[in-house]
């Protein structure tokens, strides 16, 4: 019996998602369930009803994380781009349209310099370049936002370098999505890549891995040296973003064709998914979501088996005599506000964990600050880290007399503030 389009107006409910018309409402952004419910509800309307034009409902959408809102995203842009499906979005949250949600954007140097905010977004990329702007302006944003514990900086650098270059080499469709979400209340970085390409199953399908399915051929993929053409690649990425997460007690989900494995070390269990809904044979989509405890540190050395990551951000800072100079002019958006100070304060003392070295903070070609500046950035630095560890760790430089004034003034003020508050 055909069904027909009267059956189709009465609400179709799945679990996060309803169908009424050509309306889909979501429930959450939150459950990596609404991912197969989106695909089949989309999928139910394009091809069994034949709309082109579709409305999505987030009326209830209240939260939303990288992990599902990413391949939702992505999946859009599939039908938008591939099938020529018109989308209105109903009742779109503020976050959602901040993070692009509706229309990912492609990096450029103005979009992701030190300046820019690059987390809470979805990005898109094509090549090398891309990935390169995109991996070096997200660390850079989390350099400022949060102080992280040793070798977290390298373990990102290294998973999102890893794991967004396979997607341009092994997708076969050259284009992915990724965002990053920082959680300040627990410390934790979740990171979601993904791409509607071949999937890990199609890839390794004809090679001398030969896996059964595609549970077999996400096992393999997070093995040392397992690639599906080693003149392309050494097999290296996810093994070793596996191993980063696993020392630091993250947790690392891959989802890919009709299979999914979830790693998870804080309950030292690994999860597995079948039978998940694909958006055809030939693009079986890869999602790799990754979270790490930002304050907890992981050895990289041991993570890679000996091998050595360089930060070439702080390398540029370094100069012949083996100093490192941060300039407050080049790194500040700004030397009138609190939050300003807060963002290079952040991002000096993930130096200095990364260095384990002084760092000079030359404040040449810088005119003046506020006196809230001056007791975010130096004041309560004292106080953290106590006078003379202070002097051990950080040095100033090429300050003016208004500056030195307005700085002795803030620490004067900061000092009497903790000693009555003690006393």
């Amino acid at each position: 019996m055909v069904e027909t389009e009267e059956k189709h107006s009465k609400y179709f409910k799945n679990f996060n998602c309803w169908i009424t018309d050509n309306t889909i409402r979501f429930d959450n952004l939150t459950n990596q369930r609404i991912i197969p419910e989106f695909i089949n509800s989309i999928n139910r309307l394009v091809y069994k009803f034949g709309h082109r034009t579709i409305i999505l409902d987030f009326s209830a959408i209240s939260k939303v994380f990288p992990f599902p809102a990413v391949p939702v995203s992505a999946y859009i842009q599939y039908f938008k781009e591939k099938e020529q499906i018109e989308f209105q979005f109903k009742d779109l949250p503020p976050y959602l349209r901040n993070i692009n949600f509706s229309n990912p954007k492609t990096p450029s140097k103005s979009s992701t310099n030190r300046y820019s905010r690059i987390l809470d977004k979805i990005w898109t990329f094509n090549n090398g370049d891309e990935v390169n702007l995109l991996v070096n302006g997200i660390k850079s944003s989390i350099r400022k936002s949060i102080v992280c514990e040793t070798g977290i900086l390298d373990a990102i650098d290294w998973g999102l370098n890893e794991v967004m270059d396979n997607v341009i080499q092994h997708s076969g469709i050259n284009k992915g999505f990724v965002m990053a979400q920082v959680h300040q209340a627990n410390k934790s970085l979740n990171v979601c890549v993904f791409d509607y390409g071949l999937g890990i199953y199609n890839t390794l399908k004809n090679t001398e891995y030969n896996p059964g399915n595609a549970i077999d051929a996400i096992s393999l993929c997070v093995q040392e040296g397992v690639t599906r053409d080693k003149k392309v690649g050494q097999g290296n990425g996810l093994w070793g973003l596996y191993s980063m997460v696993n020392l630091n007690g993250g947790h690392l989900t891959i989802i890919s064709g009709k299979g999914g494995l979830n790693f998870n070390q804080k309950d030292n269990k690994i999860y597995s998914y079948q039978d998940i809904i694909l958006l055809n044979n030939e693009n079986q989509a890869t999602n790799i979501n990754f979270h790490l405890n930002l304050d907890k540190n992981i050895s990289i050395k041991e993570a890679l088996k000996g091998y050595e990551l360089i930060d070439l951000f702080v390398e540029s800072l370094e100069n012949e005599r083996g100093q490192f100079i941060y300039k407050i002019s080049e790194a500040a958006s700004g030397t009138g506000t609190r939050q300003s100070a807060i963002a290079i304060k952040n991002e000096i003392l993930n130096i200095q964990k990364q260095t384990q070295k002084s760092i000079t903070l030359d404040f040449s070609d810088i005119g003046i600050i506020s006196s809230s500046f001056a007791d975010e950035l130096i004041a309560k630095l004292i106080v953290m880290f106590g006078f003379f560890q202070f002097q051990n760790t950080f040095k100033l430089i090429n300050m003016n007399s208004t500056i030195q004034a307005i700085l002795h003034r803030s620490i004067g003020m900061r000092f009497a503030e903790t000693y009555n508050n003690e006393v």
